[in-house]
């Protein structure tokens, strides 16, 4: 048999209550639509290309997810520049925080 409790909770005036899908949304619309290695690094927090390189982008571990999620456009002959999908790239750096910055294998 199913029980269920009523509760009721008081929310301060300068807060509400929003579905986590909204919240993403909304994250989603802050970001640029497309970052640069710089901005990359910047929201790392990394102050060395190679650092950012070796420990993530050439990593085994994210490159192919990154090529194949369409999040990172590596450079090459036909356009020789770091280019990120904001949005994803922001939404990846969250979920494998711990794994990128080294702390969890």
């Amino acid at each position: 048999m199913t029980q269920t409790l009523q509760v009721t909770v008081p929310i301060p005036d300068g807060l509400v209550l929003i579905e986590r899908e909204k919240v993403r949304e909304l994250e989603d619309l802050a970001n640029d639509p497309v970052w640069d290695l710089k901005d990359l690094k910047k929201k790392l927090k990394m102050s060395s290309d190679d650092t950012i390189k070796n420990k993530f982008l050439y990593n085994p571990k994210f490159e192919k997810q990154l090529k194949e999620l369409g999040i990172a456009h590596y450079p090459d002959e036909s356009f020789n520049r770091w280019r990120f999908n904001a949005r994803k790239m922001s939404r990846f750096i969250s979920e494998n925080f711990e794994a990128i910055i080294g702390r969890k294998r």
